[in-house]
């Protein structure tokens, strides 16, 4: 029997690791195995995805639609040739990366005999896509295109006439389309429903021609939580996506995972640490205005040389 394999993706923000922990810890009786790849040296996503049954897999440092294809190939041959194949494989795309060429190489003989495409779902931003798709609009719909499901995230912010102009202006009109707050959609709508094509040519699809940059930031310092909040709201607008686990003064026993999308930032509180407590930071931009020293040396001003509290 051929392993089931869906593809996860969206724009950077639109809620793919938030979808998939949803889907993790459904009770819909399947072994899901997870290869998280994320953009940037640090790999922040498969840190935040809860783990059940299976570790979750990466590939980091790359975008495994172009630059580390070769290496997700081998990857998952040796991950499907193995003594414990999965029995379902979740691949959460990076948020620039075109799922298409992602679909494409299960249509490969020595994957297609292993695996199946069950079907490519791309999530897209309802309260953020205008905003941050400014610049990236064709790739935004490039990984629309390529979807056999829609999930719209955030509808609760945004009002019903943004979310409707959303559907008129970017979707398809034979497109399946689900709308979910915090991720919460039913497995059995996206999962072994058999929508894929891995026959179906999608490795074609036009490069867009944007440049993406991402820059990391690491810490074993305590920061205050208020200072951080501080930081964050002053990065430039070059800065599409910022995300991460921090060491908070605040708190220091516990993890607190930030997401940064757009002006809108998010705190979790993951519970404790499970090794040394650090704060990891990834940001990602605009290539041709993303300055990875600035960013780096925005937060070594804003955080290092702030008085943190006693741990």
């Amino acid at each position: 029997m051929r392993v089931p394999v869906t593809i996860v993706a969206g724009f950077l923000g639109a809620g793919k690791t938030t979808l998939i922990n949803q889907l993790l810890q459904g009770d819909h009786g399947l072994n899901i195995t997870v290869l998280v790849n994320d953009f940037g040296a640090v790999n922040i996503d498969a840190e935040l995805i809860a783990k059940r049954q299976r570790d979750v897999m990466e590939l980091s440092n790359g975008c495994v639609c172009c630059s580390i294809q070769g290496d997700l190939v081998v990857q998952l041959e040796e991950l499907f040739r193995s003594d414990e194949p999965p029995e379902y494989l979740l691949i959460e795309a990076s948020g620039v990366s075109q799922p298409g060429r992602i679909a494409a190489v299960f249509g490969y003989p020595q994957l297609r005999e292993h695996a199946r495409l069950d079907a490519v779902v791309t999530l897209v931003d309802a309260a953020n896509t205008a905003e941050l798709a400014r610049n990236s609009a064709d790739l935004v719909q490039s990984q629309i295109e390529a979807a056999d499901i829609i999930v719209l995230t955030k509808t609760d912010l945004a009002g019903q006439s943004e979310v409707s102009k959303l559907r008129k202006d970017w979707l398809l009109p034979d497109q399946p389309v689900f709308e979910a707050i915090d991720g919460r959609v039913p497995a059995e709508v996206l999962l072994d429903v058999g929508r894929g094509d891995e026959t179906r040519d999608l490795s074609h699809t036009a490069n867009p021609g944007l440049s993406f940059a991402s820059a990391s930031w690491t810490s074993k310092t305590p920061v205050p939580y208020a200072q951080f909040k501080t930081v964050l709201k002053s990065l430039p607008l070059s800065v599409y996506r910022a995300k991460g686990v921090l060491y908070c003064a605040d708190f220091p026993i516990e993890r607190i995972a930030f997401q940064k999308v757009g002006a809108r930032v998010a705190f979790q509180r993951l519970g404790a640490w499970p090794d040394a407590p650090r704060t990891q930071i990834v940001g990602i931009g605009d290539g041709s205005a993303f300055d990875a020293e600035q960013f780096s040396t925005m937060l070594d001003a804003g955080l290092l040389s702030a008085p943190s509290l006693p741990a």
